[in-house]
């Protein structure tokens, strides 16, 4: 049976120090409820994904305490990041989670190996997968089919975005009827569109821009989906298919 290899950051933990006891949950969620007098249990009010937790051991064999203490001292800079960054784990296939460690459990040392305990905090539980890029062609439409198991929210832009006449703005639809708009300002021929739907940030010209109240940001659920252009100027279209 080959090892599992953990990456983190870019920097491949395995490599240097040996890797055992890999927990994590396989569906984490917070259901929640509420209490009404006189009825017995509760009454069921909702439930959402919770922040995933990835624990694993990392031990550092040598006999020199000094080589042990050095070794130490190189992982923990590998893990002081201020933001979540990439884990993967062999086992799941080059999906990959966006995680920041921790461990501040003391650490258990024998004569020969030091270990350590790292929990990876993931406040987004849901992996990434493969990344995807679809082109709108100008003023028309694309079918396509979005992998995983979650919804993704894509980014659209367009190099040289140009206005419909007829509805007075550049649109994106989804067969679903939902649609980003921009408005592309007077006096200029075309401009470029930004509009990350998972940010919720539309740019216009090089401008942070306001959706339309009738818009709304794209959500791309597993499955085929068609995309069509209102207006002129191709986009493309760029998702990360998630995985639970």
């Amino acid at each position: 049976m080959s090892k599992t290899v953990v990456t983190f950051d870019g920097y491949e933990l395995t490599n240097n120090y040996y890797v055992s006891d890999l927990r994590t949950s396989l569906l984490p969620r917070t259901i929640e409820s509420q209490d009404v007098p006189g009825r017995d249990g509760s009454l069921f009010t909702g439930v959402r994904l919770a922040p995933r937790t990835i624990t694993l051991t990392l031990t550092i064999k040598n006999k020199s305490i000094a080589v042990r203490q050095a070794a130490a001292r190189a992982l923990a800079a590998i893990l002081a990041v201020d933001e979540p960054r990439p884990l993967s784990l062999s086992i799941d296939g080059g999906l990959y989670f966006m995680a920041i460690p921790q461990s501040s459990d003391d650490a258990t040392r024998w004569v020969n190996a030091s270990q350590f305990e790292v929990t990876f905090e993931c406040p987004d539980p849901v992996a990434y997968g493969q990344e995807r890029t679809v082109t709108i062609p100008s003023g028309g439409s694309v079918t396509f089919t979005v992998g995983g198991t979650y919804p993704t929210r894509p980014v659209v832009s367009a190099s040289a975005a140009r206005n419909n006449t007829s509805i007075g703005g550049w649109r994106i639809a989804l067969e679903d009827g939902s649609y980003i708009f921009a408005t592309i300002p007077s006096g200029v021929s075309s401009a470029p569109v930004i509009a990350d739907c998972a940010a919720r940030t539309l740019k216009v010209n090089g401008n942070t821009a306001l959706l339309i109240p009738a818009a709304d940001w794209l959500v791309l659920e597993p499955g085929e989906h068609t995309l069509a252009m209102t207006g002129t100027g191709a986009a493309t279209v760029t998702f990360d298919e998630r995985w639970l």
